[in-house]
């Protein structure tokens, strides 16, 4: 007789347990899926974006994003246009090109050639400037301060 007859002729033998089997590893399924959701490691909190009314009202657009990325070698600035008739001369000259200044060292990052982009906008749509982390001056994890003329849009947590 095979092991797995021997279980089959004790399950038939005894049909009380059969009958408390399928419960009890149902159980113990959900008891260790439950117990490894409870103890995965908490994600980190993305921080929260900070908002400029003054930038929307002027460019039409709202920062969504900034990240060191490229091996700390490029900086990803995101944006979503709010009002694509304004967003229009936005990023595609040097007047309404943001810098990023660090706020830990006041370094500042300026837009390259490759960061201005001259293209149609819409409203909803999101889009990104790169740009080239000089000195490493932004790291993941600081503020950096976002300027656009005389405007300002402080404390943008850099991933």
């Amino acid at each position: 007789m095979t092991p797995m007859s021997k279980t089959l002729a004790i399950l038939r033998i005894h049909p009380w347990l059969s009958a408390m089997i399928v419960p009890a590893v149902l159980l113990v399924a959900v008891v260790g899926a439950l117990a490894a959701w409870w103890l995965q490691p908490a994600e980190s909190a993305v921080p929260a974006m900070p908002t400029s009314s003054a930038i929307e009202d002027k460019y039409g657009i709202r920062f969504t994003f900034l990240a060191v990325t490229a091996d700390g070698g490029l900086i990803d600035l995101r944006y979503r246009v709010v009002d694509a008739g304004k967003a229009r001369s936005f990023g595609h000259y040097t007047e309404t090109a943001p810098m990023l200044v660090s706020e830990d060292t006041g370094l500042v990052v300026q837009i390259t050639a490759m960061g201005l982009h001259n293209h149609r906008v819409e409203t909803g749509y999101t889009y990104y400037v790169l740009y080239r982390n000089t000195a490493s001056a932004i790291k993941s994890g600081s503020k950096v301060t976002v300027v656009i003329g005389d405007l300002k849009l402080e404390h943008v947590p850099a991933l």
